[in-house]
């Protein structure tokens, strides 16, 4: 049996355990494609069947476009006939509930020795801003249009845009009354835990507080369970205060470590060739964080960072951030299989929900 201590105050105390997942918690994760069109049907139909026994019954599936240049509004959407519908269609039929995530990605980002990220897209003039939302829009609006045709549940009108959110409030707002016009599902931003989420001012216009959270919790290179635990009462409190004011739940978008030494110490860092393996770390990093989640009343649910398609990255699955065929694994099929009432998404601004079948 899992684990389940309340979140409380900064002494972690004995605890009792809590209702999880309680009614309306996504027990979520991410599937990844490597460009977002998800071709490979055996594998990832292989894929489903593990989710599936895991006890995951919502799946976060990503789309792609590209912005060649992060200083320039030019944003190019993959070819509608690579949009995964037979994915989305196949997943849906089995009982999964679908979060859809579009993103902008660039080359950029990974140029040699580049520090460039989504977080790094941003122009110069008010006239270049209105041209990038004008791309923009014809790109996520397109998505959320195709997202309401298959039945997505819930989705994200962007994510980890730092800049452009510091920013560009009223611009958010109008787009998202654009989506609103294609889209009746559940709608959420998915922020930067640790540099965004705090200065979105357009929580309001959304169902959700999309949360990825990557939060440093310890400085050592292997923290007990107990150390962990005490690392998120910082990120607790933070996001609790946040659903408070706003009046939202909170769902983690994206949650996860890789399996390597220090993982506790910077989440969001790729793991290197070099990097120490530690198994055992992610999996009490899984534990706390399920524990912590389940114990807060805003958080209504994660999608844990990742399970592959197809394997994507030249690093060993050994240091990867996928808990499969680590005891990672085994803690979320512990929680996530509890036997609670099924997961029911939160009802939109407009008090409108796509019609969709019941998780398994």
């Amino acid at each position: 049996m899992p684990l389940l201590p309340v979140f409380a105050l900064p002494l972690i105390l004995a605890t009792a355990p809590a209702p999880y997942p309680a009614p309306g918690f996504h027990r979520g994760a991410v599937l990844s494609s490597w460009d977002g069109t998800y071709p490979h049907r055996e594998a990832w139909a292989a894929a489903l069947d593990r989710l599936q026994a895991l006890g995951v019954t919502w799946v976060e599936v990503l789309t792609f476009a590209e912005q060649p240049d992060i200083a320039r509004p030019e944003i190019v959407p993959e070819s509608a006939e690579r949009w995964p519908a037979a994915f989305i269609d196949a997943a849906r039929a089995r009982g999964f509930r679908i979060f859809l995530k579009p993103d902008v990605w660039s080359r950029q980002f990974y140029a040699p020795g580049s520090k460039l990220w989504r977080g790094s897209i941003r122009m110069e003039s008010d006239s270049a801003w209105a041209a990038w939302f004008d791309a923009y829009e014809r790109f996520i609006v397109a998505e959320a249009r195709n997202a309401a045709a298959h039945g997505v549940e819930m989705f994200s009108v962007g994510l980890e845009y730092v800049e452009i959110t510091r920013t560009q409030g009223a611009r958010w707002r109008s787009l998202i009354g654009e989506i609103r016009k294609v889209y009746p599902g559940v709608l959420t931003y998915s922020a930067d835990g640790n540099h965004e989420m705090a200065h979105v001012d357009f929580w309001d216009a959304l169902d959700v507080i999309g949360v990825n959270a990557y939060f440093a919790l310890a400085e050592s290179d292997s923290p007990t369970y107990a150390e962990l635990l005490l690392g998120l009462v910082g990120p607790m409190a933070r996001m609790g205060a946040l659903s408070a004011r706003w009046g939202r739940p909170v769902v983690l978008t994206e949650v996860g470590a890789p399996s390597v030494s220090g993982a506790a110490r910077t989440p969001w860092r790729w793991p290197q060739a070099t990097d120490a393996p530690d198994a055992p770390l992610q999996a009490r990093m899984y534990e706390a964080l399920l524990a912590q989640c389940a114990a807060a009343s805003f958080c209504r649910g994660m999608y844990w960072w990742k399970f592959y398609e197809v394997p994507e990255r030249h690093i060993p699955e050994a240091l990867d951030y996928t808990p499969e065929g680590k005891p990672a694994a085994e803690v979320l099929r512990a929680w996530y299989t509890l036997p609670t009432p099924e997961a029911v998404p939160p009802e939109p601004a407009g008090g409108v929900r796509s019609d969709s079948p019941p998780p398994r």
